[in-house]
C-alpha cells in the first residue's frame, strides 16, 4: 500500500514539475503576437545571421523571440527544428530580403519584429547568444539543395 502511495506521489510531483517548465512542445507561442511570422520558411541563403542561441536546444519558442525583442539590432529571429546534432536553432538577423527570405523549410519558421507590442516579456529568460557561426549557412543551403532534387514519384 505505502509502495502505491509511494509511487503516486512520484508520478504526481514528476507530472506537475514538466508542465510547469518552459519547454520546446506542448506550450503554445505567447509572444508570435508581436511579430509577423512565416511557418514553415527560412531565410534565403546568402543572408547571414549576426548571432544566434549558444544552445539552441535549451531555447524556447518565446525566449528566442523574447530575446530578439530586447536587442535593438534584431530585426527577424528564426526558430525552428533543424535536426542533427543541434536539433533546435534560433538565429537573429539585423536585415533579410523579403522578396527572397522566405524559402519553404519544413519545421523552421521566420519572426520578423512588429514595431509595438503590448505584450510582456519581461518573466522570460534572454537567450545567451554567440556570433553566428557558418552552420546556419551550411543548414539552409543543404536544405535548398534537397528542395531542387529531382523527385522521382511526382510526374
Amino acid at each position: 500500500m505505502s509502495l502505491r502511495l509511494f509511487t503516486a506521489a512520484v508520478l504526481f510531483l514528476s507530472v506537475v514539475s514538466a508542465l510547469g517548465r518552459q519547454n520546446h512542445f506542448g506550450n503554445p507561442c505567447y509572444l508570435c503576437k508581436c511579430f509577423v511570422y512565416y511557418t514553415d520558411r527560412d531565410v534565403a541563403v546568402p543572408i547571414r545571421p549576426y548571432a544566434m542561441a549558444a544552445d539552441g536546444y535549451e531555447t524556447t519558442e518565446d525566449r528566442c523571440l523574447a530575446t530578439c525583442r530586447r536587442d535593438e539590432r534584431c530585426y527577424a529571429a528564426v526558430y525552428g527544428m533543424v535536426g542533427g546534432r543541434k536539433v533546435f536553432t534560433c538565429e537573429f538577423y539585423e536585415k533579410i530580403n523579403s522578396r527572397l527570405a522566405p524559402v519553404y523549410s519544413p519545421f523552421v519558421n521566420i519572426y520578423i519584429k512588429r514595431s509595438e507590442c503590448p505584450l510582456k516579456d519581461n518573466y522570460l529568460l534572454s537567450v545567451e547568444m554567440i556570433p553566428a557561426d557558418d552552420s546556419s549557412l551550411k543548414r539552409r543551403t543543404k536544405h535548398e539543395k534537397e528542395a531542387r532534387r529531382y523527385n522521382p514519384f511526382e510526374g
